[in-house]
């Protein structure tokens, strides 16, 4: 009986570990402005991303580059709440641009993804004595969009019990039917 009973204490032990839901819910990226692979006619000033929630003032780190690897940020970006802005270098060149961020949510769970965008500028000319030629409107998207929440590396576990704490629940349960069974080998010889 006792063996019964240390094994369904256990199971229920396991079972409640394993079914627990998540204590709260994480930081999701909502949107970023540029667009995510926005074509732009005009050097942005900034990028800004904005999170479903407020994120740490402390541990938020963006940086932009360029298609050859140099760094167009300028300054720490600032945290208002739930909105990251990151202040770029003036005179940024054409070139494709790649931005990386992490954030730390409240509860203090990293979150990270990256986005880009392509500066293509018009082409500066001297005064000359040809006629100046037509371009078509500029429409540079600045404005912001929805986005897909990036994928921190680990984010497969974040939404459950991680390998290592099912091991752990595993090791516990094995733990209590050991422990049980020899209660009642003392009790029964």
């Amino acid at each position: 009986m006792a063996v019964v009973a240390s094994s369904a204490f256990a199971l229920a032990a396991v079972t409640s570990v394993v079914n627990a839901a998540p204590a709260s819910a994480h930081v999701e990226l909502v949107r970023i402005t540029p667009d995510r692979d926005a074509q732009l006619t005009t050097a942005p000033k900034d990028v800004v991303l904005e999170f479903n929630e407020p994120v740490s003032t402390s541990f938020a780190t963006v940086v932009v580059t360029s298609a050859s690897g140099v760094s167009v940020t300028s300054g720490e970006p600032v945290v208002v709440g739930a909105t990251v802005t990151q202040a770029l270098v003036p005179g940024m060149a054409t070139s494709a641009y790649r931005m990386a961020f992490r954030v730390v949510s409240t509860d203090g769970h990293p979150v990270t993804g990256e986005s880009g965008f392509t500066l293509t500028l018009a082409p500066t000319t001297s005064p000359s004595t040809s006629p100046p030629s037509v371009s078509p409107p500029a429409t540079p998207s600045t404005t912001g969009t929805n986005v897909a929440p990036a994928q921190a590396p680990d984010a497969g576990q974040s939404r459950g019990l991680s390998r290592s704490s099912l091991a752990v629940a595993g090791a516990f349960a094995l733990l209590l039917i050991g422990a049980g069974r020899l209660l009642w080998r003392r009790k029964h010889p």
